[in-house]
C-alpha cells in the first residue's frame, strides 16, 4: 500500500528546488534527498559536468552513508525529482533504501517503470548484495518536476 503524507510532499518540493538549482548551474535538472521520517539526512544535485556517474541520487546516498557512518540505509526514504535510472536503482538497492518517492516517470531509463530494478524481488536472491525491494511511489508533484525539466532539451527524452 502506497501512502503519502505532508512530509513526502514537502521533501518532493525540496527535490524540485534542487533540480532547478542544478539547471541554473548548467547541469541536468535532477535533485534528490534522503530522509528518516521528517529528518533530512542528505541531499544532492547532478554533478555530471564533473563526473558522469555523479547523479543526484548517488551523491545523496553517499552523503547519507558518510553522515551515518555506514551504508545500510534501511528505514530511510529517497526522494528524487525524476524516476531513478538503472545505475541509481542498483545503488538504491545496495544501500537498502526502504522507500523511493519520485516526481516524473522516465519511460526510457526508469529503474521501476522500464526495468523493475527497484521492485524486483529476485535481486534479493543474490544474498547480502541487495536489500529488499523498495516501496516505490511515482508521480508526486509530477507537473512541477516536468516544469523544471521542460526548461531543457532533456524533456523530450523523458516524455
Amino acid at each position: 500500500m502506497h501512502s503519502l503524507n505532508f512530509t513526502d510532499t514537502a521533501f518532493m518540493q525540496r527535490c524540485i528546488a534542487l533540480s532547478q538549482a542544478a539547471l541554473e548551474r548548467g547541469d541536468a535538472p535532477f535533485g534528490s534527498l534522503i530522509a528518516r521520517g521528517d529528518e533530512l539526512i542528505s541531499e544532492g544535485i547532478n554533478n555530471k559536468n564533473f563526473r558522469v556517474n555523479e547523479h543526484a541520487e548517488i551523491i545523496a546516498l553517499n552523503l547519507a552513508a558518510d553522515k551515518l557512518g555506514h551504508s545500510n540505509l534501511e528505514g530511510l526514504t529517497l526522494y528524487t525529482s525524476c524516476e531513478p535510472c538503472p545505475m541509481c536503482s542498483f545503488m538504491i538497492r545496495e544501500f537498502r533504501i526502504q522507500r523511493v518517492v519520485f516526481g516524473m516517470y522516465s519511460p526510457h531509463m526508469g529503474g521501476a517503470s522500464r526495468w523493475p530494478i527497484l521492485t524486483d524481488a529476485k535481486l534479493r536472491e543474490l544474498g547480502r548484495i541487495f536489500g529488499e525491494p523498495a516501496e516505490v511511489i511515482g508521480g508526486v508533484l509530477e507537473a512541477e518536476a516536468k516544469a523544471v525539466m521542460g526548461q531543457t532539451a532533456l524533456i523530450s527524452y523523458f516524455l
